[in-house]
């Protein structure tokens, strides 16, 4: 059996005041702004679409399905940048909500197309309308002069790093 630590030597018995915490290196951690960032992003998206918000990420799907009528779940993974096993589980979720319909191309049996129901047209289109304002806060907070050379700075970055994989 272990042996209990001993008390630390410290001047006063209270934790440190927030404002004057010691992130050591984390300051300079840009994933973990990137994180934050995102986080609040998402939670204005939610609260932004109510609801019936769909995730971002099936947004995201079912906008390129009701654009691109047909577009095969290869093509769904590659534009969206999602894993086969997350574009998987939003068609299923979305097919079972009968927002999206799949079917087997006639000239091959491997190739599932997707195509938006009636429902799932209107529900894209309802997002899309609320989506917006969710878009016009995020260019704002960037700031509009900025935006493009912020996302360059993401597009870059995204480069750099799968350069070295």
């Amino acid at each position: 059996m272990s042996e209990p630590l001993p008390p630390l030597a410290v001047e006063a018995d209270t934790p440190p005041p927030f404002d004057t915490l010691d992130y050591g290196i984390l300051h300079e951690f840009v994933g973990m702004y990137l994180r934050v960032a995102y986080e609040e992003a998402y939670a204005d998206f939610v609260r932004r679409l109510g609801d019936e918000a769909l995730r971002p990420g099936y947004f995201t799907i079912l906008t390129l399905i009701v654009h691109n009528p047909r577009i095969t779940q290869t093509q769904i993974g590659m534009a969206s940048e999602r894993d086969k096993t997350n574009v998987t589980n939003a068609l299923r979720w979305m097919e079972d909500r009968g927002l999206i319909r799949r079917y087997v191309a006639a000239n091959d049996r491997r190739t599932h197309m997707c195509v938006a129901t009636e429902a799932g047209q209107e529900m894209q289109a309802r997002m899309k309308a609320k989506a917006v304002v969710h878009l016009t806060a995020l260019n704002d907070a960037i700031g509009v002069d900025k935006r493009a050379e912020f996302v360059g700075t993401l597009k870059n970055m995204i480069a750099a790093l799968r350069a070295e994989k």
